[in-house]
């Protein structure tokens, strides 16, 4: 009996021995493979999480709705800006509306106030935020006593320059009853006009000579910018282009109508206009404009506006691109100076010779020829002993003349006419 019951207790210590055995190696197991779950688990998250771990949230952020704005924010839209150069015949006249708010330089001679007047109320103007007199000559202010007395005009800019003229002192005048203070044009200042915007450029001196003190401006609207100078001369259109004007101004209003007292070299190369409205009478006595002026547009490539052939030119501008009421004119005919000077000092015309030359220049000389002003007494000419022409050996022509019909003469130009030679109308010996 004694060892059948010591027999079960082994029995029952083996299998009770075995149980806790398993159960300690499925414990086990069970950790292990949960650990290792686990782990895996932790793995993948550290994976997926590791992009926000290199760029924190508030910089990923910012980066991400930066790129956003970037690409999709649209371009801004700009209220239309208008220039209206107004046809005041032999005189200046500029008037600029942007959204409700309008600006006038000049205001054209003594008998055109009443007509500028007409013209802005047809365009439904009451009130100008800005009057530009740009200086005392009577072709500039001559109007301006109408139209400060019959609009509201809220700044006008003057320079202190007078002038012992019956014009300037009906300006002044007009001035005094409406109880008006005239603003100084301070170089570098800038005023807001709409959506547009202009800057004084001049004048940053005074001078002897009038046209000289031009008031000028540059106005921008958008990408697209407008000058304007007055009767500005080269000294004070060199003034001018000491200011680092931008490159590749759209619309150049020449200076001076036109005159080759103005519109010089250096300021055309300075600001390579696309585009250059010339204020002139038809038939003016002064030449306007001249032929050299006209010349350095045509081999510059400038489209040029002439209100003495087209009347009032209107240019509109939606702050990228400009489009005009008319076609660029492309008859490129200098005016035929007569007369004597007049209030704006301008030089004495030329003999009729030169006038002729000048004329004729304009008319007919390529971009790629160059006139020499001054010629030497003694010359080399290319003659063509058929059509009996001379020319100078840049001139085109030679390029498509015979060679049995060239006869090279270095001689002045009157020998060669003597010898019954006429010079050619397109180099203009």
């Amino acid at each position: 009996m004694k060892q059948k019951r010591l027999t079960c207790f082994l029995v029952l210590s083996f299998v009770i021995f075995s149980l806790f055995g398993c159960s300690g190696d499925v414990a086990n197991t069970t950790f292990e493979q949960t650990n290792e779950i686990i782990f895996e688990t932790t793995s993948v998250e550290a994976t997926m999480m590791e992009p926000e771990s290199i760029l924190p949230e508030t910089e990923n952020s910012t980066i991400y709705d930066t790129e956003e704005e970037t690409t999709t924010s649209p371009e801004p839209v700009f209220q239309e800006l208008t220039v209206h150069f107004i046809d005041v015949g032999q005189g200046d006249c500029t008037l600029i509306i942007c959204g409700d708010e309008t600006m006038l330089i000049d205001a054209g001679d003594n008998n055109q106030g009443t007509k500028i007047q007409n013209y802005l109320q047809h365009e439904g103007i009451s009130k100008l935020k800005y009057v530009v007199c740009t200086h005392p000559d009577a072709d500039h202010i001559g109007g301006m006593d109408v139209i400060l007395y019959k609009f509201d005009c809220e700044t006008i800019f003057m320079t202190d320059e007078e002038k012992d003229t019956a014009t300037y002192r009906d300006v002044i005048d007009t001035l005094e009853n409406k109880i008006y203070k005239k603003t100084l044009p301070v170089v570098g200042e800038q005023y807001r006009l709409g959506d547009a915007e202009f800057t004084i450029l001049a004048p940053s001196q005074m001078r002897e000579d009038s046209n000289n003190n031009s008031v000028a401006l540059m106005m921008t609207h958008g990408k697209n910018t407008f000058l304007f100078t007055g009767d500005a001369e080269e000294d004070e259109e060199s003034d001018i282009v000491k200011l680092d004007l931008p490159a590749g101004i759209d619309v150049y209003k020449t200076g001076h109508h036109g005159s080759k007292s103005s519109s010089s070299e250096e300021l055309l190369n300075a600001i390579t206009p696309k585009y250059a409205v010339i204020s002139c009478g038809e038939g003016n006595k002064y030449g306007h404009p001249h032929a050299q002026t006209l010349n350095n547009f045509r081999m510059m490539g400038i489209q040029v506006f002439r209100t003495d052939e087209q009347g009032t030119i209107v240019a509109s501008s939606n702050g990228k691109e400009i489009t005009w009421n008319c076609s660029p004119s492309t008859s490129w005919i200098a005016g035929e100076p007569v007369g004597t000077k007049e209030e704006s000092s301008e030089p004495a015309p030329e003999s009729e010779a030169t006038q002729q030359t000048e004329t004729q220049a304009a008319i007919d000389v390529p971009p790629t020829v160059v006139e020499e002003t001054n010629p030497p007494a003694s010359v080399t000419y290319i003659c063509n002993m058929n059509t009996k022409k001379f020319h100078y050996p840049i001139c085109s022509s030679v390029d498509q003349m015979k060679e049995t019909n060239k006869l090279e003469v270095n001689l002045s130009r009157d020998e060669v006419i003597a010898q019954g030679y006429v010079p050619c109308k397109r180099c203009n010996p």
